[in-house]
């Protein structure tokens, strides 16, 4: 992902682990929390990435509830 494709507002479908700042506003580590608890996926395709959607429903609370 280029500075130019955020300034386009050109939306990904995958980001980037090490974006997710520039893209969402939340860290690696709360990314890597949050997949830690099964709230999202991290997706092992040419590095480390997160579905964009996912995200955005992971950051309006939209996510499946948590089973132990």
């Amino acid at each position: 992902m280029g500075r130019h494709e955020k300034a386009a507002g050109i939306r990904p479908m995958w980001v980037r682990v090490s974006d997710v700042a520039i893209w969402f506003g939340v860290s690696r580590a709360t990314v890597y929390r949050a997949a830690a608890r099964g709230e999202i996926t991290i997706h092992r395709q040419r590095g480390s990435r997160v579905n964009s959607d996912e995200m955005d429903a992971w950051l309006r609370g939209d996510h499946p509830p948590i089973t132990t």
